[in-house]
Protein backbone atom coordinates (compact mmCIF):
# COMPACT_ATOMS: atom_id res chain seq x y z
CA UNK A 1 0.00 0.00 0.00
CA UNK A 2 1.11 3.54 -0.75
CA UNK A 3 0.34 6.28 1.77
CA UNK A 4 0.37 10.03 1.24
CA UNK A 5 1.05 11.88 4.51
CA UNK A 6 0.33 15.52 5.35
CA UNK A 7 1.12 17.42 8.55
CA UNK A 8 1.04 21.19 9.09
CA UNK A 9 1.50 21.42 12.86
CA UNK A 10 4.67 23.52 12.48
CA UNK A 11 5.79 23.76 8.88
CA UNK A 12 4.30 21.81 5.98
CA UNK A 13 5.57 18.25 5.73
CA UNK A 14 4.26 15.86 3.08
CA UNK A 15 5.54 12.53 1.83
CA UNK A 16 4.81 9.12 0.41
CA UNK A 17 5.48 5.76 2.04
CA UNK A 18 5.06 2.17 0.95
CA UNK A 19 3.94 -0.48 3.43
CA UNK A 20 4.62 -4.10 2.51
CA UNK A 21 5.38 -7.28 4.43
CA UNK A 22 5.19 -5.50 7.77
CA UNK A 23 7.76 -2.88 6.79
CA UNK A 24 7.37 0.80 5.92
CA UNK A 25 9.63 2.41 3.34
CA UNK A 26 9.71 6.16 2.82
CA UNK A 27 9.65 6.90 -0.90
CA UNK A 28 9.68 10.71 -0.84
CA UNK A 29 9.36 13.69 1.48
CA UNK A 30 9.15 17.45 1.03
CA UNK A 31 8.96 20.24 3.56
CA UNK A 32 8.35 23.96 3.60
CA UNK A 33 9.66 26.12 6.43
CA UNK A 34 6.95 28.69 5.65
CA UNK A 35 4.50 28.48 8.53
CA UNK A 36 1.99 31.00 7.19
CA UNK A 37 1.28 30.19 3.53
CA UNK A 38 0.05 26.61 3.71
CA UNK A 39 -2.54 27.01 0.96
CA UNK A 40 0.07 28.14 -1.54
CA UNK A 41 2.67 25.48 -0.80
CA UNK A 42 0.58 22.37 -0.08
CA UNK A 43 -0.56 21.40 -3.56
CA UNK A 44 2.86 21.86 -5.21
CA UNK A 45 4.51 19.79 -2.46
CA UNK A 46 1.93 17.01 -2.82
CA UNK A 47 2.52 16.93 -6.58
CA UNK A 48 6.26 16.87 -5.99
CA UNK A 49 6.29 13.93 -3.57
CA UNK A 50 3.89 11.88 -5.69
CA UNK A 51 6.03 12.44 -8.77
CA UNK A 52 9.24 11.54 -6.92
CA UNK A 53 7.63 8.37 -5.58
CA UNK A 54 6.22 7.57 -9.04
CA UNK A 55 2.74 7.25 -7.54
CA UNK A 56 -0.28 8.58 -9.40
CA UNK A 57 -2.91 7.77 -6.79
CA UNK A 58 -2.03 6.57 -3.26
CA UNK A 59 -4.06 3.92 -1.47
CA UNK A 60 -4.75 6.12 1.56
CA UNK A 61 -3.95 9.49 3.12
CA UNK A 62 -2.71 10.05 6.67
CA UNK A 63 -3.12 13.59 8.00
CA UNK A 64 -2.06 15.29 11.22
CA UNK A 65 -5.12 16.72 12.95
CA UNK A 66 -3.33 19.19 15.20
CA UNK A 67 -3.83 21.02 17.41
CA UNK A 68 -2.01 23.72 15.50
CA UNK A 69 -2.54 27.19 14.06
CA UNK A 70 -6.16 27.45 12.89
CA UNK A 71 -5.60 28.60 9.31
CA UNK A 72 -2.77 26.20 8.53
CA UNK A 73 -4.52 23.23 10.08
CA UNK A 74 -7.71 23.97 8.18
CA UNK A 75 -5.78 24.23 4.90
CA UNK A 76 -4.02 20.94 5.51
CA UNK A 77 -7.15 18.99 6.36
CA UNK A 78 -9.24 20.53 3.58
CA UNK A 79 -6.52 19.48 1.13
CA UNK A 80 -6.44 15.97 2.58
CA UNK A 81 -10.23 15.62 2.47
CA UNK A 82 -10.47 16.98 -1.06
CA UNK A 83 -7.82 14.58 -2.36
CA UNK A 84 -9.32 11.61 -0.53
CA UNK A 85 -12.75 12.37 -2.01
CA UNK A 86 -11.37 12.93 -5.51
CA UNK A 87 -9.39 9.70 -5.43
CA UNK A 88 -12.06 7.77 -3.46
CA UNK A 89 -9.51 6.54 -0.91
CA UNK A 90 -9.53 6.41 2.92
CA UNK A 91 -8.37 9.34 5.03
CA UNK A 92 -6.93 8.64 8.47
CA UNK A 93 -6.32 11.32 11.09
CA UNK A 94 -3.62 11.32 13.77
CA UNK A 95 -2.95 13.74 16.62
CA UNK A 96 0.10 15.82 15.67
CA UNK A 97 1.64 15.78 19.19
CA UNK A 98 1.29 11.99 19.23
CA UNK A 99 3.16 11.83 15.93
CA UNK A 100 5.98 13.87 17.47
CA UNK A 101 5.96 11.69 20.57
CA UNK A 102 6.40 8.58 18.42
CA UNK A 103 9.22 10.27 16.52
CA UNK A 104 10.92 11.03 19.84
CA UNK A 105 10.44 7.43 20.99
CA UNK A 106 12.21 6.29 17.83
CA UNK A 107 15.20 8.33 19.00
CA UNK A 108 15.21 6.66 22.41
CA UNK A 109 12.95 8.93 24.48
CA UNK A 110 10.83 7.32 27.16
CA UNK A 111 8.35 9.81 28.60
CA UNK A 112 7.93 12.64 26.06
CA UNK A 113 6.34 16.08 26.17
CA UNK A 114 5.97 17.38 22.58
CA UNK A 115 5.50 21.13 22.20
CA UNK A 116 3.78 22.90 19.29
CA UNK A 117 3.43 26.67 18.95
CA UNK A 118 -0.11 27.78 19.83
CA UNK A 119 0.65 31.48 19.30
CA UNK A 120 -0.45 34.08 21.92
CA UNK A 121 2.55 33.02 24.04
CA UNK A 122 1.13 29.54 24.55
CA UNK A 123 1.96 26.01 23.43
CA UNK A 124 0.08 22.80 22.75
CA UNK A 125 1.40 19.79 24.60
CA UNK A 126 0.64 16.34 25.99
CA UNK A 127 2.59 13.63 27.78
CA UNK A 128 3.14 10.21 26.19
CA UNK A 129 5.32 7.13 26.37
CA UNK A 130 6.18 4.43 23.82
CA UNK A 131 3.69 1.66 23.16
CA UNK A 132 5.37 -1.14 21.24
CA UNK A 133 7.59 -0.33 18.30
CA UNK A 134 5.19 1.91 16.38
CA UNK A 135 2.72 3.54 18.76
CA UNK A 136 2.42 5.71 21.87
CA UNK A 137 0.28 5.77 24.98
CA UNK A 138 -0.97 9.20 26.00
CA UNK A 139 -0.67 9.55 29.78
CA UNK A 140 -1.77 13.20 29.98
CA UNK A 141 -4.16 14.54 27.32
CA UNK A 142 -3.43 17.39 24.95
CA UNK A 143 -3.89 20.91 26.30
CA UNK A 144 -2.93 24.52 25.65
CA UNK A 145 -0.70 26.05 28.31
CA UNK A 146 1.77 28.84 29.04
CA UNK A 147 5.35 27.69 28.36
CA UNK A 148 6.45 28.87 31.80
CA UNK A 149 3.82 26.70 33.47
CA UNK A 150 5.03 23.64 31.58
CA UNK A 151 8.65 24.43 32.43
CA UNK A 152 7.71 24.54 36.12
CA UNK A 153 5.84 21.25 35.84
CA UNK A 154 8.84 19.56 34.25
CA UNK A 155 10.95 20.41 37.30
CA UNK A 156 8.58 18.24 39.34
CA UNK A 157 7.82 15.59 36.72
CA UNK A 158 10.65 15.30 34.21
CA UNK A 159 10.21 14.28 30.57
CA UNK A 160 11.94 14.72 27.23
CA UNK A 161 10.79 17.88 25.47
CA UNK A 162 10.30 17.21 21.76
CA UNK A 163 9.91 20.00 19.20
CA UNK A 164 10.17 20.47 15.45
CA UNK A 165 12.42 23.53 15.78
CA UNK A 166 15.24 24.62 18.04
CA UNK A 167 13.97 28.15 18.61
CA UNK A 168 10.49 27.52 20.07
CA UNK A 169 10.85 28.93 23.62
CA UNK A 170 14.51 27.97 23.69
CA UNK A 171 15.03 30.04 26.84
CA UNK A 172 12.61 27.82 28.80
CA UNK A 173 13.44 24.51 27.11
CA UNK A 174 17.12 24.71 26.14
CA UNK A 175 17.46 20.92 26.17
CA UNK A 176 15.16 19.29 23.66
CA UNK A 177 14.92 16.54 21.07
CA UNK A 178 14.37 17.80 17.53
CA UNK A 179 11.86 15.62 15.72
CA UNK A 180 9.61 15.84 12.66
CA UNK A 181 6.26 14.52 11.48
CA UNK A 182 8.03 12.25 9.02
CA UNK A 183 5.99 10.22 6.53
CA UNK A 184 7.44 6.97 7.89
CA UNK A 185 6.45 7.76 11.48
CA UNK A 186 2.95 8.82 10.45
CA UNK A 187 2.44 5.70 8.33
CA UNK A 188 3.69 3.36 11.05
CA UNK A 189 1.48 5.01 13.64
CA UNK A 190 -1.58 4.82 11.40
CA UNK A 191 -0.95 1.15 10.62
CA UNK A 192 -0.56 0.41 14.32
CA UNK A 193 -3.88 2.09 15.09
CA UNK A 194 -5.61 0.22 12.27
CA UNK A 195 -4.25 -3.08 13.59
CA UNK A 196 -5.45 -2.25 17.10
CA UNK A 197 -8.91 -1.38 15.76
CA UNK A 198 -8.99 -4.68 13.87
CA UNK A 199 -8.09 -6.41 17.15
CA UNK A 200 -11.14 -4.89 18.81
CA UNK A 201 -9.86 -1.72 20.45
CA UNK A 202 -12.07 1.37 20.34
CA UNK A 203 -9.83 3.94 18.71
CA UNK A 204 -10.57 6.80 16.37
CA UNK A 205 -8.77 7.76 13.18
CA UNK A 206 -11.19 10.58 12.50
CA UNK A 207 -9.66 13.41 10.48
CA UNK A 208 -11.50 16.29 12.14
CA UNK A 209 -9.26 19.12 13.28
CA UNK A 210 -8.37 19.33 16.96
CA UNK A 211 -9.17 22.91 17.89
CA UNK A 212 -8.60 23.71 21.56
CA UNK A 213 -9.85 27.28 21.20
CA UNK A 214 -11.37 29.68 18.68
CA UNK A 215 -9.29 31.12 15.83
CA UNK A 216 -7.62 34.51 16.16
CA UNK A 217 -10.10 36.12 13.72
CA UNK A 218 -13.83 36.02 14.43
CA UNK A 219 -16.80 36.99 12.30
CA UNK A 220 -18.08 39.45 14.88
CA UNK A 221 -16.48 41.76 17.38
CA UNK A 222 -19.04 40.58 19.92
CA UNK A 223 -17.61 37.07 19.95
CA UNK A 224 -15.53 36.86 23.11
CA UNK A 225 -12.44 34.67 23.12
CA UNK A 226 -13.16 31.44 24.97
CA UNK A 227 -10.72 30.45 27.72
CA UNK A 228 -8.16 27.88 26.63
CA UNK A 229 -9.04 24.32 27.59
CA UNK A 230 -6.72 22.94 30.22
CA UNK A 231 -5.17 26.35 30.81
CA UNK A 232 -4.47 26.92 34.53
CA UNK A 233 -4.15 30.69 34.19
CA UNK A 234 -5.98 33.63 32.60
Amino acid sequence: MKFLTIDVSANVTVGVCEAADGKVKQLSVAQSADGRHHVEVLSPLVSKVLAEAQVKVPDAIVAGTGPAAFTGLRAGLVTARTLAAAWNIPLYGLSSPEILARAAADKGADVTVPIIDARRKEIYTLRARPLGADDVEVTEPVRVIAPGVLAAELKENDAVVAAQTQDLYADLFPVRMIVSASPAVMTRLALSRLARIDAGERLSLDARAQYLRRPDVHGSGSCAQAPAVGNPYR
